[in-house]
């Protein structure tokens, strides 16, 4: 094969790994699919060169033989050792085993080039464990797996003696390997990643809170065992008329059940333990009579609607017939739910608005205007900040320490994130800073909704304050503050050019960097807060009432909610394969979330109100009481129980709607188990200590 093939076979190779940069792997379905179809652009390149002989692995092995063979160790930067080592493996193949096992553990990158025009996938991992398993034999060295990257890409596996440094790796795939390119480099997988100081505070804490489990478990057991024992001895009293008016006139038993009474610490003790915050998380009996009990439903729904769009838009750069998806599957009228699970962010929104209103307005009301307002931001920030905080903790630093895989390493780039910006994340600005907000370099970029939530909260007493005091000039602040909202937003979007839905061609050339000035700000979010904080005071004031609707209205507004709903969600089909006019991208930009969240508005209000049929019988089965209460925590843990898997994945996901649903079903069974586990060890003792600090 000559060098003219060898280099456009190269060039091709450098452009298509250009075409997915590191930052891609944690981007939604829409924006791969922009990369997908830049891909489709470079098909009759790679069809042109694919009729020619294409350089196999064991090419690149002769390659490097011939370059190891005339390289001056001390004139260049690369270590005699390793350059003896890759020597020997070279000469020794096909006929030692170790060899053999080397080198099929290399990515194949002609069958990838071959295979781009029908799969658009350009990683090509080869056998990380075969790589590994390679032991010293015969030769004095073992097997060592690493990631080249030509060009800011990803994955095509390479397998050099473990006597190789990652920047030997480095200077032999860039100089030998890939000498035309230039500007590959090179991730190797160690399981010696050292323990920082961060990993031990991280150990140390979660000791702790482990301990603290413990203990309180057992003082909940012993507690209730002595508690049982008394009350089975006053039993026998009182079966004896004489022991009774004894146990009457000395009063033993109850000043025996006082000293039972747990104190301060005791208290402290049973904040963390499982079996009393276990039976509480699980138990599915109703709240009261104020409760709303369809809002249990509508959060469960949404969240499970949220992982199944994360199931396959975090995986996006993970399948292996990618083209499938995007040519087959993207394009399906049902596929556009996918899509939709945006919107089940701007259901959390309306719901969190909606609370704050009902519960904040009933203790307005019920005091005539009293609040105390520090307790009111403390009672948020407590909620939230423990369990985000913790699991931050864990995120920037264990998990780098779970699992192993080709593409790892990415754990190393978050952990540098959260190390930058910890800080600003619990400070709930991170979405501000740095501008603008960038979910792909945020810690825990899938929090932004907490730092939006925590600000809408803030400024939530001038609205609930106003609507308390004069329903007229409340009702008008919110609506001029939902209308700026909703013109902020046609403003931007026209500004910058956004398109809708699967249309990812932008308008003009205002963002060439691509920033989303929309998506993690709360003056985007601010009208779906305010459609909250306004449906929260119509049901303080009914206060559970229920309101029988003319059968005719209410079938009309449940027709108008339910399509409104539908064609907020399903009506961006048309824009997969074309460019609407501007003026349609910016009205749906700028009113879609508006729209769905009064759809879901009407389904809260018609359930409160007796008016929700099926619907409310659906919403408030007693089965969505202990998943609801787990939603937080839910919400926190179930993306990094993703990346988990697929950063950790040593082969490509083939997909099919049954090896998606399987996923699926996976992610939400765990997602909810840690959850489980997580609410025990930190959301559910926080909330006792919280009455216990209070006295509550």
């Amino acid at each position: 094969m000559g060098m003219s093939t060898l280099g456009r076979y190269l060039a091709v190779v450098f452009l298509l790994f250009n075409l997915y940069p590191a930052d891609c792997e944690i981007e939604p379905l829409r924006k791969s699919l922009k990369k997908w179809k830049e891909a489709e652009r470079l098909v009759p390149q790679i069809q042109e060169i694919a009729a020619e002989d294409i350089p196999s692995t064991v090419d690149i092995i002769q390659a490097l033989k011939t370059y190891i063979s005339t390289v001056q160790p001390e004139e260049e930067d690369v270590s005699l050792q390793c350059l003896l080592d890759t020597n020997q493996t070279a000469n020794d193949w096909p006929s030692q085993e170790y060899a053999r096992q080397m080198l099929v553990s290399f990515g194949d990158l002609p069958e990838v080039i071959l295979e781009f025009p029908a799969t658009l996938t350009t990683k090509t991992y080869g056998n990380f464990d075969m790589c590994r398993a390679v032991e010293p034999g015969i030769q004095s060295f073992g097997g060592k797996y690493c990631s080249a990257h030509p060009a800011v890409v990803f994955n095509w596996g390479v397998c050099f003696p473990d006597s190789c440094t990652d920047s030997d790796v480095n200077f032999l795939v860039n100089q030998a390997a890939l000498p035309l390119t230039g500007s590959a480099y090179t991730m190797c997988v160690s399981d010696d990643i050292p323990f920082s100081t961060g990993d031990y505070v991280a150990i140390v804490i979660c000791s702790i809170l482990a301990a603290l489990m413990i203990a309180g478990t057992n003082y909940d057991v012993i507690y209730h065992w002595k508690l049982k024992r008394l009350i089975k001895r006053s039993l026998e009293f009182e079966k004896d008329e004489t022991m009774k008016q004894q146990l009457i006139e000395s009063k033993t038993v109850v000043e025996e059940f006082k000293k039972k009474k747990p104190g301060y610490f005791g208290k402290f003790l049973m904040s963390f333990s499982v079996i009393t915050n276990g039976r509480k998380l699980l138990s599915a009996k109703k709240g009261g009579s104020g409760s709303i009990s369809a809002l249990n439903g509508i959060r469960v729904i949404s969240m499970l609607w949220i992982i199944l769009g994360h199931s396959i838009s975090f995986a996006a750069l993970y399948y292996d017939n990618q083209r499938y998806l995007y040519a087959v599957y993207l394009p399906l009228f049902s596929y556009n739910a996918i899509l939709g699970a945006l919107f089940a962010v701007d259901t959390f929104f309306l719901l969190s608005g909606c609370l704050v209103s009902y519960l904040t307005l009933k203790h307005l009301f019920k005091t005539k205007g009293k609040m105390n307002w520090a307790l009111f931001y403390f009672h948020r920030w407590w909620r939230l900040t423990p369990a985000f905080a913790l699991l931050l903790l864990i995120w920037a630093t264990l998990t780098r320490h779970i699992g192993n895989g080709p593409e790892h390493f990415i754990f190393d780039y978050t952990a540098e994130y959260c190390q930058n910006y910890w800080w600003a994340a619990l400070l709930y600005f991170h979405n501000f800073y740095p501008w603008p907000g960038n979910t792909e370099t945020m810690c825990m970029g899938w929090t932004w909704y907490l730092q939006v939530d925590m600000q809408l909260y803030i400024i939530s007493p001038i609205f609930l304050f106003l609507i308390y005091k004069s329903f007229a000039i409340g009702t008008g602040v919110m609506s001029f503050f939902t209308v700026a909202s909703i013109a902020t937003v046609a403003g931007i979007a026209t500004y910058y050019g956004y398109p809708m839905g699967w249309d990812d061609t932008p308008y003009n050339d205002n963002n060439p960097e691509g920033h989303d000035y929309l998506y993690v700000m709360p003056y985007a979010r601010l009208q779906v807060y305010l459609v909250g904080l306004f449906l929260g005071y119509v049901l303080c004031k009914l206060n559970g009432k229920q309101i029988k609707l003319n059968k005719i209205v209410n079938i009309i507004c449940w027709v108008l909610a339910i399509g409104m709903g539908l064609a907020i969600v399903y009506g961006v089909g048309p824009t997969y394969g074309n460019h609407p006019d501007q003026w349609i991208a910016v009205l749906y930009q700028s009113v879609s979330r508006f729209a769905f969240v009064v759809a879901v508005s009407w389904v809260i209000f018609a359930c409160a109100t007796g008016n929700g049929g099926p619907v409310n019988t659906l919403l408030s089965w007693n089965g969505w009481i202990p998943l609801s209460r787990l939603t937080y925590c839910a919400y926190l843990v179930h993306p990094i129980l993703m990346f988990l898997y697929y950063w950790n994945l040593k082969v490509l996901i083939h997909y099919t709607t049954v090896q998606v649903s399987y996923i699926f079903i996976a992610h939400v069974v765990l997602s909810y188990m840690a959850a489980f586990v997580f609410s025990l060890a930190i959301e559910s003792p926080m909330i006792g200590l919280e009455k216990l600090i209070f006295r509550r």
